[in-house]
């Protein structure tokens, strides 16, 4: 929300900052702090920052949050173009709906599927229970795609912190084992698909 570039390199020094402390700490177990960021997808499946730019990440969500109604062909081509920027690693509520508000887009989802797989870009599972997107029922044919995924509480604010463990409810319906997300592997397991075709 309004986020500019100067607010967003000082986040990025304040999380090195806070990187290099739980890195060393004096007393515990050391811990890897990774930066990130959510992305608008365009209606045309750019996003939001160039290239440059966008290395600074760790990790980039891509997801749509404007033209809910283009036709199938186009919504489906501006997924497809964002699963193809290879700093895009997760494909945020790729439904876009909202439950008991806002119907799932018009997508090719076989086709969003086959892109994820081709090059090497998770899809979100959401485990806000306002969204639950991607919903259950779609994870096994996603998985025997090819497809990773991420599970993420989609958090507003830290009361909603709690919320992946719908997701975890979500993959576990869907048959996922913990190889299929992304967030349970070993930071150098993720680090490697992070890095995609860069």
């Amino acid at each position: 929300q309004r986020m500019t570039d100067e607010k967003m390199l000082a986040q990025r020094e304040q999380v090195r900052r806070l990187g290099q402390r739980l890195a060393a700490p004096a007393d515990g177990e050391p811990m890897v702090l990774l930066h990130g960021t959510e992305l608008n997808i365009a209606p045309d499946g750019t996003v939001d920052w160039p290239a440059e730019f966008l290395d600074g990440f760790d990790v980039c969500v891509a997801s749509v949050h404007s033209h809910f109604s283009q036709p199938r062909a186009q919504m489906t081509r501006r997924f497809v173009t964002a699963c193809e920027n290879p700093y895009v690693n997760v494909i945020g509520h790729p439904l876009t709906r909202i439950l008991g508000r806002r119907e799932p887009v018009d997508v090719d989802l076989d086709e969003v599927f086959a892109a994820c797989a081709r090059t090497g870009t998770a899809l979100e599972i959401n485990g806000s229970p306002h969204r639950r997107d991607l919903p259950d029922e779609h994870l096994r044919r996603a998985k025997a795609a090819g497809v990773k995924f991420a599970i993420d509480s989609d958090a507003h604010s830290t009361v909603q912190l709690g919320y992946p463990r719908y997701g975890v409810g979500s993959a576990q319906r869907g048959w996922l084992t913990p190889d299929d997300i992304i967030n349970t592997w070993p930071l150098a397991r993720l680090s490697q698909f992070l890095r995609k075709a860069r």
